[in-house]
This record gives structure tokens, sequence and C-alpha cells, in this order.
């Protein structure tokens, strides 16, 4: 179940009296902290406007919690990966992707999942017609490159991004939601990456720039205390994609960087995050 936010308050503000409060009614609820703030969540919609109420009276002094036992310091929650399924399951697919894309479980997978259906010739990697493969019923060569990676680096890059934004996301948009916003940004990806000519490629670098792109522009126009990641990180990665883009990284790589990949990500991400503003303030 998808948790709610109610209410941001100061890092500083002890929040034990009314943690205790609301636990000792059953009302289950978590408080983080997030971006040197507290954030309280909770998973019932009914519950949002009637604890935010109760939250500013009990600041304001207008109303007494029962005392309890003795006060102890409110545990900040750190959000169980079993609550972000579908960011797991990401890795997880990714996971296997590299062992197939660095040949550890078969580098005969990789013409399967590809963009393009490849063969090995005398004259090296053919690409077969993408057109055919598409006619042949084979769309899952839209998805599946995003799943794809080639070294120990592409792989652990990829997936501590996915794990810090796209479980951010998830807990904003859900897992249906976020779900349908991984595969149609990493769709967008892969097409644009396409577009600029046949070649291998693979990697949830798209999908990752998708998140920045999203994040970006939801915080711009519609903030949520969730997806407060410093502007530093957006700077940095805004900065990498231009330094990827100069060719410079491709000479120490051994191969090229997908920017068409990056590029298409990035623009999918902003388009979906202007969208989900709108909604938001719908």
């Amino acid at each position: 179940m998808t948790w709610i936010p109610v209410k941001t308050l100061p890092q500083q503000r002890d929040l034990t009296e009314l943690s205790r409060f609301l636990r000792g009614r059953g009302l289950v609820h978590r408080i983080t902290e997030e971006g040197g703030h507290q954030q309280i969540w909770v998973q019932d919609p009914a519950l949002v406007e009637p604890l935010a109420e109760l939250t500013d009276r009990w600041l304001n002094g207008d109303v007494e919690l029962p005392d309890g036992e003795a006060p102890q310091r409110a545990a900040i929650q750190t959000p169980s990966p079993r609550q972000f399924p579908i960011t797991l399951v990401l890795l997880l697919l990714s996971g296997l992707g590299a062992l197939i894309g660095m040949d550890i479980a078969g580098g005969q997978w990789i013409s399967w999942l590809t963009f393009q259906p490849l063969a090995m010739t005398y004259n090296g990697i053919q690409f077969g017609p993408w057109g055919e493969a598409m006619a042949r019923g084979e769309f899952w060569r839209l998805l599946t490159p995003a799943f794809l990676h080639f070294s120990f680096f592409h792989i652990l890059f990829n997936g501590l991004w996915i794990w810090e934004l796209g479980r951010r996301l998830e807990a904003v948009l859900g897992p249906i939601h976020y779900l349908l916003f991984a595969l149609g940004t990493a769709i967008a990806a892969n097409v644009t990456q396409f577009l600029g000519g046949p070649s291998v490629f693979g990697g949830m670098s798209g999908v990752v720039y998708a998140l920045i792109g999203f994040i970006w522009m939801r915080q711009k126009f519609s903030p949520h205390p969730y997806l407060a990641v410093p502007s530093g990180i957006i700077g940095f990665m805004l900065l990498w994609l231009v330094i990827c883009m100069t060719g410079i990284v491709d000479r120490f790589i051994g191969g090229s960087v997908a920017n068409g990949a990056h590029v298409g990500g990035l623009v999918a991400g902003m388009a979906w995050g202007l969208l989900s503003s709108r909604s938001a303030k719908a």
C-alpha cells in the first residue's frame, strides 16, 4: 500500500508524544527524515486531513494529548525494501541482464534481448531488420535493452541511482503508476537511441535520466517532500550528460555511451513530471 504524506515539520521538533498517541490508538503511521525535515506519513487516505488538523492544533497548544508512558525519542523509520516491489524487480532484471551482457550467463541470449536481432559473421556483427522482428511479434525488444549491462561499473552506477531515486518515485506514485513510468520511459529511451543508427546498446541509464527529469520538473512546479533531492544531484547528472555527449567518456570505457537513450529518457521523464505536477495541483 502507498504511503501518503500528511505534514512536513522541522527536524528539531520532538514528535514522540504525537507518535505515541497515534500508536496507542492503532493508527498506522511512520515518521521519516527527508532533506532536513520530518515527514509524517499514513496509509489510509481518510486519515490525512484529520491527522493534519490534529497535528496543527497540537503544535499550537490548542489540544493536549493523553499522557502515556515515559517519553522516548520517536524513532525515525526507514522504509523497508519490501515497500518498493517495482524498484526491486527492476534491479533484479538489471542484474540478470548484466550476467548476460557480461557473458557470465551465456552471451547467446544477447541477440534475443537487443533492440535489433543480431547475427555474428566473419565481418563482425550483422544487424537484422527491426521491422521484420516486429512483424514476427518480438515486441519485447522495445523494452529489454534497458536490462542489458556490459560491465560491473555499468550495473553498479545504474543500480545505485535506480535504488536511490526509483524508490522515491514508487512511494509517491504507487507501484502501478511507477511501473508504467519505468516501462514507458525505458521504451522511449530505447527508441531514441535506435533512431541514431544501428548499435548494440543497453542499460537502465535512460530510466535513470527519466527519474532525474521527472524529479526536476515535479519539484519545480509541484514539490513533494519525498522527492526533495539536493539540487546538486540534478546539476551533476545534467553535466554528466553533456560530458558524455562530447565523446570524452567513450575513450575510457572501451565502447560508446548511449547518449540517445539518455536524452530520450530525460525528455520523457520531464514530460511525465510536468503532467504529474498538473495532476497534483488539480
